[in-house]
């Protein structure tokens, strides 16, 4: 079996160093715990997990705890490559993952309790769910990042939505549309809050005839509450001409929608969505829509909470990542 101390022979270094940098002591170099963790890595070295919590007084388990309601959580294709960028840059740094349930065994628990009971440093909220005992997670003295905004002191990374979804519409608008209607997602999400906060900057910044703008809210960001908000659009006295959707699935389910009616997209309507998902650019046609960083949003995600852990980072604050509206085909110029 692998030592520190074979490691520390290969290398040169010292075994102190080696341990400091195969468990993340902020006072090694970048550089070095590259070096060192190579070494190991190429020896085959497998840390024990009992002695080293017990050598450093941690864990070095994250918990992960997300909502699956609304059609969100790991499953969903935006936070699933969230959660892969944080996971790759956490196991990294020397921690592992465990996921925080309802339930330890056959008991009901909190996820507080759980928290606690797994002995976890630190939890990463990737998004908001409405369990018993966030709040007492969020107040206690475990260190929290989320990628979606959560009630009180959490350190939040997430889309610039509002600019985000104001781009969108500023484009349907500056094709010439005069009537764009908004598929927004579940009005418990805080995201999107924000993007129909977006829509109605645009709508209003145009002049329109219609106020605070025309918004279907799904049930949840999926591709059945796509196909039936984009009917009760289609239903309407005037129909929209362009669709502004809070999700490409959503925006996949009003394209569905719309051809069971016997429209084309574009040539009839035009629909924009958000998040730029991989499907985005193989559906037909190809779905403009507004592209999310998620690669960055998990990476910065990981960073706060390390910094966190080193005791570097005590002042929760809200990073806003910057978004991008990719044009593909399936809007076009409105010709009345």
């Amino acid at each position: 079996m692998v030592t520190i101390y074979d490691i520390a022979k290969k290398s040169g270094y010292s075994p102190t160093t080696v341990s400091k940098a195969l468990n993340d002591y902020p006072d090694i170099s970048a550089s070095t715990k590259m070096k060192i963790r190579a070494i190991a890595r190429e020896m085959g070295y497998t840390p024990n997990s009992s002695a080293r919590a017990l050598a450093t007084s941690k864990s070095w388990l994250i918990g992960i705890l997300y909502n699956e309601d609304q059609g969100l959580g790991i499953r969903h294709p935006h936070f699933s490559e969230i959660i892969e960028k944080f996971k790759e840059r956490i196991e990294e740094a020397g921690y592992e993952l465990i996921f925080i349930g309802k339930r330890i065994g056959e008991r009901h628990n909190s996820v507080y309790e759980h928290c606690l009971y797994r002995g976890v440093d630190a939890v990463f909220i990737v998004n908001h769910p409405e369990v018993e005992g966030l709040q007492d997670l969020i107040n206690s003295r475990i260190p929290c990042v989320a990628s979606e905004p959560v009630p009180g002191e959490v350190p939040c990374v997430l889309s610039d939505n509002v600019d985000g979804a104001k781009k969108a519409v500023d484009y349907l608008f500056s094709l010439g549309h005069k009537r764009v209607a908004h598929i927004a997602g579940p009005l418990s999400s805080a995201a999107s809050q924000e993007r129909i906060m977006g829509y109605k900057m645009s709508v209003q910044a145009h002049n329109t005839d219609y106020g605070e703008g025309i918004i279907e809210a799904a049930d949840q960001f999926n591709f059945k509450s796509g196909y039936e908000a984009m009917q009760r659009l289609l239903d309407m006295h005037q129909a929209p001409t362009a669709v502004f959707c809070s999700s490409d699935v959503l925006a996949c389910g009003a394209i569905a929608a719309a051809r069971e009616r016997g429209l084309y997209v574009p040539e009839d309507i035009s629909i924009i969505g958000f998040d730029d998902i991989e499907i985005a650019a193989y559906v037909v046609p190809g779905l403009t829509t507004v592209r999310q960083k998620r690669a960055e949003i998990g990476q910065t995600c990981a960073e706060i909470l390390l910094k966190m852990l080193d005791g570097r980072n005590t002042k929760p604050k809200t990073v806003r990542i910057p978004t991008r509206l990719i044009i593909r085909n399936s809007c076009r110029r409105y010709i009345e």
